[in-house]
């Protein structure tokens, strides 16, 4: 493992760093062999032995000569030309301490080495090895023999052994690995231009798209960590985690094409390194692009990309100035500028511009996302989402943050700035225009307003997890089922309920009791008909509350607050901590504990990484038990501090009964609402669509209550030994 990694999560991003750089040291050593040799194709003895090879290569010795006169006789007999054979070279391979014999050699040119012209400096391999085995016979893709073949033109060059280039127009400046297949392309050329060498970084310009910027440097391997490191997105300078940092050090410079990977029916490229396994297919134009193992373009035009592992563009698809970190994908008819797409993310059929879109974020339909920062993701844009549109007659200097899941509804249109960062899981409904604002309000829904509100749109504070928990549930269990990027799972598998966003939650219900309270002084009834705004609480941005929408949030933010806390002490207890050993860990957590959440104003949310809970259990045992101490008296009563321990334990567990039993039942509530409107509306419904209570999701909701049921009644049982009353 290299002296620069900080942590063992990122061995796989430095492994593939490493490969890459060997596999342009070793093509830089293959092609100063060749210039050690002799350049008179009539010497007999013109061959050396490579000290060092390309590992795809599998030969314990590798053998570059230049051609003889015999091997003249043999190419130009099989129609292949060149303005100078002393610059044509052979690189075959064996195993040490057996000879290979000449006879093998004009076999495998006879062969492999047909209807080509060369140019320049051009090293030809040769496969010695004996055919292929039954297996590879079976195989349709294995059909075609390795070989040179067809080409109008190869100049300065190297093809390894067993690589297959068949029918292309023009091949320069490249190196062919033995695992590739180059497969009728137009022309495959390096260029250098007035901004510098093909290179493995890239600066990205997101944010807004004139009057500023915000430049982030990346390499192929980066991770949404290193990016937001360099924006400036942490809110917790010399966080515990900055070892999860991928270093990015000087520019590895790339002086030629790399192909180890297959290139097919592509009209242009220039400047390109793929990796084995990796495609490129059918596309017109493809451009300083680097792509790591089976990662892919396919019928799209691109120019200045990184694709990570299983990452892909596809189907008629417009990219360019983008890193495509694993298992993301841009296409079909897609257009994509100055972004960092992050793991497990897709853009279907709309476009995006300088924008970091964090993991598991879909655009599957025709939308526009414009300077939108959304690092935590895990988001949806519906169909006709408008998110960029900027003041009329006014340069293109303003942007979006977005808070993790947030859902963009169908035809909604966003004017920046808008900052809804610490809206965690909110919904912008179908048809909203949001005016610049900021709102830092969790699982909020945000919708057209009614007649009271003057224009302006109604906010409902808390409203998914009212009224739709099943929406929470189901996002849960999606994304660790639809998290297929390893690389990045170490940082990415964080759980939407956890202390960042509990703290959120504890923050916005604090300010709206606060502003109930407020209303309640002045001699409003919970029956008023006033609204509140922002000169009431800020944190609602443009929009109005209602006060049963404060009844919601407040009601909604509670439930889950103490859900959180309440199944943090009921694992401490179930496991037999110790009765005593938890009351004291309870104590401490209560005077002594800091959360690290961030509730400044102007300012970006705490990132999931960098929660000094992230893989540490015993910090987030204290947090939960430091919620629930502020939680006591709305749980155990107002007498909590008075009673034994053992006693507040037992009204916790019957409390937390009661809340999972109506979280469970609020599921399957949530979603028989869908029923009972489908059923009203479709013919047939009912018999087409799976029931409620067959629901995947709400059988899960379901089966959580009972276990947390069983749970915490063995704990009562247990408990009421120690209580000296009830």
């Amino acid at each position: 493992m290299s002296s620069e990694l900080s942590h063992p999560h990122l061995i796989p991003f430095q492994n593939s760093k490493n490969d890459r750089i060997e596999i342009i040291q070793n093509l830089s050593a293959l092609l100063s062999a060749t210039k050690s040799l002799s350049s008179d194709p009539a010497a007999q003895k013109t061959t050396c032995e490579c000290a060092t090879i390309l590992p795809s290569l599998r030969y314990s010795k590798a053998i570059i000569r230049t051609v003889s006169l015999q091997d003249v006789e043999i190419l130009e007999s099989n129609g292949c030309s060149s303005d100078d054979w002393s610059s044509i070279y052979f690189l075959y391979g064996g195993d040490s301490g057996s000879s290979i014999s000449a006879a093998s050699v004009g076999k495998a040119i006879r062969a492999q080495v047909k209807r080509s012209t060369f140019s320049g400096r051009v090293v030809l391999g040769l496969d010695l090895r004996q055919s292929t085995t039954q297996k590879e016979e079976s195989n349709p893709r294995s059909l075609l023999k390795p070989g040179i073949h067809s080409n109008t033109m190869i100049s300065n060059s190297v093809i390894e052994p067993g690589a297959k280039v068949f029918n292309n127009a023009i091949i320069s400046e490249t190196f062919i690995g033995s695992n590739a297949t180059v497969l009728n392309c137009g022309s495959i050329t390096y260029e250098s231009s007035s901004e510098g060498f093909f290179s493995d970084t890239m600066t990205i310009g997101v944010g807004p798209e004139a009057g500023g910027g915000r430049p982030v440097k990346v390499i192929p391997e980066s991770t949404l960590v290193d990016v937001c490191s360099s924006l400036n997105m942490s809110a917790s300078a010399g966080s515990s985690n900055s070892i999860f940092k991928m270093p990015i050090e000087c520019t590895n410079t790339i002086d030629s094409n790399v192909i180890c990977g297959n290139m097919l029916h592509t009209n242009c490229a220039i400047n390109v390194y793929l990796a084995q396994d990796s495609t490129i297919q059918s596309s017109s134009s493809v451009q300083n692009a680097i792509l790591l193992p089976h990662s892919s373009i396919q019928n799209s035009i691109v120019d200045s990309v990184f694709l990570q592992w299983k990452s892909a563009i596809v189907n008629n698809s417009n990219v360019s100035s983008t890193l495509l970190m694993e298992c993301s994908e841009i296409g079909p008819n897609s257009v994509v500028a100055s972004t960092v797409l992050g793991p497990d993310s897709h853009v279907s059929c709309g476009e995006v511009h300088c924008s970091v879109i964090g993991p598991n974020t879909n655009s599957h339909h025709q939308s526009l996302l414009i300077s939108v920062l959304w690092p935590t993701g895990r988001g949806n844009v519906g169909y006709g989402s408008n998110i960029g549109s900027n003041h009329t007659g006014r340069i293109p200097d303003q942007e979006c943050t977005v808070g993790e899941g947030v859902f963009w509804g169908l035809g909604s249109v966003i004017k920046f700035p808008v900052d809804l960062s610490k809206s965690f899981y909110s919904v912008v409904a179908a048809g909203v225009q949001l005016p610049p604002q900021s709102v830092s309000m969790p699982f909020s829904l945000i919708m057209t307003g009614g007649n009271v509100g003057n224009g302006m749109n109604e906010i409902v504070p808390g409203w998914l997890l009212q009224s739709s928990p099943y929406t929470i549930l189901r996002s849960e269990e999606k994304f660790k089922s639809r998290r297929k990027a390893k690389c990045h799972d170490f940082y990415c598998g964080w759980k939407i309920i956890r202390p960042t966003i509990v703290d959120a939650c504890m923050h916005a219900r604090n300010l709206l009791v606060s502003c109930k309270q407020s209303g309640v002084s002045a001699g409003e009834t919970s029956d008023s008909k006033r609204i509140f705004t922002e000169n009431d609480i800020i944190q609602i941005g443009k929009n109005y509350m209602t006060i049963r929408g404060i009844d919601v949030g407040i009601k909604a933010y509670t439930d889950l607050i103490q859900r959180y806390a309440l199944d943090g002490l009921l694992e401490l207890l179930h496991n037999s901590a110790g009765i005593d050993k938890i009351e004291d860990l309870y104590k401490k957590a209560a005077v002594s504990f800091e959360p690290d959440a961030n509730t400044a104003a102007i300012s970006w949310p705490l990132l999931p990484w960098e929660e000094a809970s992230h893989d540490n259990n015993a910090r987030l045992f204290l947090h939960k038990l430091y919620i629930m101490s502020k939680e006591l008296p709305s749980i155990a009563g107002n007498d909590a501090d008075e009673l034994q321990f053992s006693v507040t334990c037992i009204k916790s567990m019957k409390k937390l009964i009661e809340l999972e039993n109506h979280h469970a039942a609020q599921v399957l509530r949530s979603k028989k609402r869908d029923d009972k409107r489908g059923e009203q509306t479709i013919p047939g419904y009912a018999i087409s669509h799976d029931r409620a209570e067959d629901d995947a999701v709400v059988l899960l909701a379901q089966k959580r209550a009972k276990e947390i049921n069983s749970k915490c009644n063995e704990v009562i049982v247990s408990l009421l030994g120690t209580a000296s009353r009830l």
